[in-house]
Order: structure tokens, then sequence, then C-alpha cells
């Protein structure tokens, strides 16, 4: 957004090129619990679904607001549906042992799955979200193993276009459930481990134990702190023994943070002169950019790079701003973002780097500088950066 100069028409020369948001799509550090949407399945009603449809939910936040996100349960080789005696996949308060209800499915697959990213003896439960959103967690139960019947194999990974991720995945015992080491009380293991169950990548974890319905022994959380437009989790019986029996597993909450969507704005105002304050040749003019990021997820720290190129008529100043910096762009409002020398990197006429050391005071040879804050820039707030250049 360009402002009108006080006192004077204003030649567009002035202002310089438009500022661009570079390093890529902002990454979100997270936001706070009032901006996470959450949505529990202990809130629906106890309810019998059916594999292969669709579903739609809507997780609210405190601070106001709703996103709707899509379930889809898909269920290959099964020679029974039922686990507890209840049909599957249901909501019911069957995977807690009490009242609190959990999205759950399973049954008895016709034999040991050969491959848990395979198409067969598999059950795949998608979650999709129309646009992406960050710092996805999920809470599920019931991970363990019981001799000559199943051992759960679960993989999870998230998806936004090409790109693909892996979660962070903890129990009540942290990550001690992670690799050749599994926690005393748990019957969950996860991560790459040699160790019998033996897994091939950090998305994965099988069952180690028999569990007690609704205990912590087979909960186990996870997070994406990556944009994601979907996730996977694929649920099997590990390899290893020839029968098969009922399995289940159920997922109680889920929660995710909207993507963070910045916008940025410059205007530029004259200095008071000898004339006034007016865009006159000898008079400085003030330059202010405006980053917002007018949602409520924290973005993490590097994701943002101001350049600008300034126009032919003005020359960059390079002294302190004023008296409360020794730099010459000041951090007017900060957001959370911070500003040191080193932020601040410039490029001369004629060249492409950005490598230009500029001499003291008004150095014509700056064409064009490049801002890239630390810190994070705060959720529903505005950094404002301003420099000053003289009209020639």
């Amino acid at each position: 957004m360009i402002g009108r100069l006080r006192g004077a028409i204003v030649p567009a020369l002035v202002y310089p090129a438009l500022c661009v948001l570079a390093g890529g799509n902002a990454r979100a550090a997270g936001c706070s619990a009032a901006n996470q949407y959450t949505f529990a399945y202990t809130n629906q009603a106890t309810t019998q679904l059916a594999y292969a449809t669709n579903y739609t939910y809507t997780a609210t936040r405190t601070a106001g607001g709703s996103a709707n996100f899509t379930v889809r349960m898909t269920a290959a080789d099964l020679t029974g549906t039922t686990v507890g005696g209840e049909t599957m996949p249901r909501i019911t308060t069957l995977m807690s042992g009490g009242t609190a209800r959990h999205l759950t499915f399973g049954g008895t697959f016709s034999g040991r799955t050969a491959s848990i990213t395979g198409t067969t003896r598999v059950i795949v439960v998608t979650f999709t979200f129309a646009t992406p959103v960050v710092s996805f967690t999920m809470t599920a139960d019931d991970i363990d193993y019981g001799a000559n019947q199943f051992r759960d194999w679960v993989s999870i990974t998230g998806s936004n276009g090409a790109a693909t991720y892996t979660p962070t995945m903890t129990t009540q015992w942290g990550n001690n459930n992670s690799g050749t080491s599994t926690a005393t009380g748990s019957s969950i293991a996860f991560g790459v481990r040699t160790a019998a169950p033996a897994l091939t990548t950090s998305a994965q974890m099988a069952g180690t134990a028999t569990s007690d319905i609704g205990t912590a022994a087979g909960r186990f959380t996870l997070d994406f702190p990556q944009p994601v437009t979907s996730v996977t989790l694929r649920y099997g019986n590990y390899p290893g023994e020839t029968t098969t029996g009922q399995q289940g597993m159920g997922i109680s909450n889920i929660g995710f943070c909207e993507m963070p969507a910045v916008t940025f704005g410059k205007s530029s105002a004259p200095v008071t002169g000898e004339t006034g304050a007016f865009n006159v040749p000898g008079n400085d003019v003030i330059y202010t950019l405006t980053v917002t990021n007018p949602t409520g997820t924290t973005l993490d720290a590097g994701s943002i790079v101001l350049a600008d190129t300034l126009p032919a008529n003005v020359t960059f100043r390079n002294l302190a701003f004023d008296g409360t910096t020794s730099l010459p762009v000041k951090l007017v409002n900060s957001a959370g973002l911070t500003l040191s020398a080193t932020s601040i990197s410039y490029r001369q006429n004629g060249g492409t780097a950005l490598t230009y050391t500029p001499v003291s005071g008004y150095d014509a040879q700056v064409a064009a500088l490049q801002i890239t804050p630390g810190g994070e820039l705060a959720a529903n707030s505005s950094a404002v950066f301003q420099f000053r250049a003289q009209v020639k």
C-alpha cells in the first residue's frame, strides 16, 4: 500500500520498486492453545460408520472460527469387521473401556500384512484438508500385540502436493519407545529398529506387548510441524505368525493450526527539510515496509526476506536512522522479530550479488537492500521497518 506524501504531488519514481516476500512459503512455528483448531471424537455420538465412505467433521478453536476436514477409511482383505462384539468402523467407547469415544477401525485380516505401504491386508485412514494446515497432531490408542492373533503395525505420513513428511511420535514415556529401546510399561515400539519387531522407517510403529483397553500403554501422539493437506494412517498385521485374529485401534482427537498468510505493505513520506516536508531534491524520504501476519500461527525464524530496489532518483542514507539505533534501517515495531547489522545486505549499482558494503553517509552506489530479520513473527501482528534516502 503506497501512501501520499503530505503537501505535494509525488513523482512515482520516489517510491522503491515493489518489495517482495522471499524465502519460499512461510513456515509456521505453531499457534497458541486458543488459536489451535481441535476436534475430539468423544464429543460425537456413538455412530456406525462404513469403509470406503467420506465423513466431514468440523474443528473449532477458543479464539473463534471453525475448519472442516474429511476422513475416509478403506479396508482391504478383511475376513470380518467385528472387534469386541462391535462392527467396524464405528465411533464408540470400545477403545476407552469407559465413556470416552474414539474413531475406531479394525477387523480380522485374511493373513499377515506383507507390506504396510502396499494395497493388500491393510486399512487406510486419510484426513484431508481443503487448504494446508500446520502443526497437525493426533492421539490414538491400543497399539499392542496378541500372540498368534495380531501385532498391530502402523505407518503414518503427511503430504502437501509432491512433498511428504514423517511425524514426530511420542508416548507418555517420551521418545524412549524409539529405535532399540522400549519404555517399561509401553506396548509400542516406533522408528527405525533392527530388534523384533524390525521397522524400516521412522514413520512406522508396531505392538510389542498386550495393553489393557483405556490405558496409556498402547497410546501415542504424533505431530507434523510442516504444512500438510492430508495425513494418511496405514494399519495392518505385522508378519511373523500364520494365524490372525480380531484387532483394532482408535483415534481420540486431532488438532491443527491454520497456515500463516503473510501480507506486505509499503509507503513513503518526506522528512521536513529547508523547504518543508516536500518531495524535492535535497530532502530525505522515509520508506516504511510493513509485514503482517493476520493468522493465529507464528512464523518460523528465517521465513521472511524483504528485498527492495531503490528508484534511480534517490540516494540511500547509510547513517544511524535516529538516536535509538545505530543501523540505517530501524525496526519500528518488532512483533517478535529482531534486526542486526548482519540482517541487512546491499547490492551495488551494476551488480547482482548482495555483497556490497556501503560507505558512511549518502551512498549513491546502493542499488538495492535486503532485510532478513531474526526471530519469529508473532500471530495476528505486524512488523514495521523504516529506512531513509535522499531525493536527487
